[in-house]
């Protein structure tokens, strides 16, 4: 008779350190680790509090549970306080020597704060500009272009010890609908997904990837029922068979919205184990996963031998992380990794048009409006200090978007007159649940307005999507809207150098 405690150990759960003080939450993550979870996935919460938690639910389950968390760009995707890199398509810009500093000090900071496994790279290849939820995560638009970056990005993982994660299976870059809300569908034939979504999950593999992670979405030629994530087609026939790979294999997220809204959390916990995941992360009800396990061991003659080998890979991948071992981990230098972040986000700044405008010390005033929804004010706002800052000389900001009233436009346009230059800033990225700016139709017009002849420029102060439309002298793309990214920017606008040296 199978034991529940051993389906349970393919089980990850989700754990914010933000409700870590509150006793009732508290005493539920603590049910989930003394039923047998297999590990748990760290999200919101600052450094020391995510550290904190993680030591005691470690001491709670003996030190064998295996942590996860999201930090593509970084441990400040997920947690105040810590260093933020720019996103992938900025990285792609770069040298993939840079790709391979930055995922080296991403497993650094992992390993300090009892990481694991980082759930990157991303692999997927954004040939759609529209797609709403891949975009900058991606490192560029060709296999070609994003395949010595995801090399580069396991190797830098490797050298501390740190599980990547390539994703999402079988290649997330091609579709117009956000996984976190509905189910994509990804309409291409063979031909092109061994040509385009397939390559850079090969080349990871080639470099010794730790796991693979099955996404969301479904692939006609594939499965044309069950998403990737769900579909023995894909998790045993094209990843186990075809591609030949051993590794750890995870579905994404099970609470995603791709998921809850199609399949119940019994039913989508046990269609991902039988379709051959050795994780089931995050599901929305991890009891009721649990059960799933156990029923599929019990009914289903392969789910015994499914279970078998997802625990033998959990074991190897431990073994590979050093889960449970007490070993020294050296102070994280993190000024020196704040200054390679600002380095490779300032290599990436490209500018298209009339380069020389955008040096702003050439002018005594100037006026740089935020193009925004309210939902990136924060990131605006930080964008703005950093710009004013950075320049000796007169600078108005504002907030605006394609709702802008004929009055209010009115008086923005009154208030601009004195200055000689300006600046648009875009912030726009891809992020799970958002749609897209409102009013969007109606800001060309409005940059008239402003501009009225003077010099006109757009800072892509993120996804570089979209702004060749736009009416300017000048376009500088940053290709992320993290802090380096944002501070790169803003230099590049004062005509200094990120040199610590100038």
């Amino acid at each position: 008779m199978m034991e529940p405690r051993e389906a349970a150990e393919v089980i990850m759960i989700r754990v914010d350190a933000d409700y870590w003080s509150n006793s009732t939450y508290r005493d539920g993550i603590f049910e989930a680790v003394d039923a047998g979870i297999g590990g748990i996935g760290v999200f919101l919460g600052t450094l020391d509090e995510t550290q904190a938690m993680i030591e005691a639910l470690q001491f709670r389950a003996g030190g064998r549970l295996l942590v996860g968390a999201d930090y593509e760009y970084g441990l400040a995707m997920r947690l105040r306080g810590a260093v933020a890199f720019p996103r992938a398509m900025a990285l792609g810009q770069g040298d993939p020597s840079d790709t391979a500093s930055v995922s080296a000090a991403i497993a650094q900071q992992c390993r300090a704060l009892g990481v694991h496994w980082n759930w990157a790279p991303v692999c997927d290849v954004n040939s759609n500009p529209l797609n709403p939820i891949v975009n900058t995560r991606s490192f560029g638009e060709s296999p070609q272009h994003v395949a010595p970056h995801i090399r580069a990005w396991v190797k830098g993982a490797k050298a501390h010890n740190v599980l990547s994660c390539a994703k999402h299976v079988p290649g997330h870059g091609d579709t117009t609908v956000d996984s976190h809300i509905g189910l994509p569908i990804l309409e291409i034939d063979e031909a092109t997904a061994n040509s385009r979504e397939f390559v850079p999950f090969k080349e990871a593999i080639a470099e010794g990837v730790s796991s693979l992670m099955m996404g969301h979405l479904i692939v006609p030629f594939l499965d044309p029922v069950r998403p990737a994530s769900l579909s023995p087609k894909v998790v045993q026939d094209l990843v186990r068979t075809t591609w030949g790979f051993d590794g750890l294999v995870t579905t994404d997220a099970l609470d995603m919205g791709a998921i809850t809204t199609n399949f119940s959390p019994y039913d989508a916990a046990r269609a991902a184990f039988l379709a051959g995941n050795d994780v089931l992360l995050l599901p929305e009800d991890w009891k009721q996963a649990i059960q799933a396990v156990t029923d599929a061991c019990m009914e289903d003659e392969s789910g015994a031998s499914l279970l078998a080998r997802a625990r033998r890979r959990i074991q190897a991948a431990r073994k590979t992380a050093g889960v449970g071992r007490r070993s020294h981990v050296p102070p994280v230098p993190q000024q020196e990794h704040a200054m390679l972040a600002l380095r490779v986000a300032s290599n990436a700044i490209t500018v298209r048009g009339r380069e020389d405008l955008v040096d702003l010390s050439r002018y005594r005033h100037a006026a740089a409006f935020a193009v925004i929804d309210e939902r990136d004010g924060d990131t605006a706002t930080e964008f703005f200090r950093y710009l004013v800052q950075s320049v000796e000389m007169n600078i108005d900001v504002a907030f605006i978007d394609g709702t802008l009233s004929g009055e209010d436009l009115q008086a923005m346009v009154d208030g601009v007159k004195e200055a000689d230059v300006i600046l648009f800033a875009f912030f726009g990225r891809a992020v799970a649940h958002r749609g897209g700016l409102p009013g969007m139709e109606s800001v060309p017009n409005i940059m008239r307005r402003l501009a009225e002849g003077r010099p006109s420029i757009v800072l892509a102060c993120g996804s570089p999507y979209g702004m060749e439309s736009l009416p300017a002298d000048a376009i500088v793309y940053s290709y992320s809207d993290t802090a380096p990214s944002l501070g790169a920017m803003a230099l590049r606008c004062a005509g200094r150098s990120h040199s610590p040296e100038t």
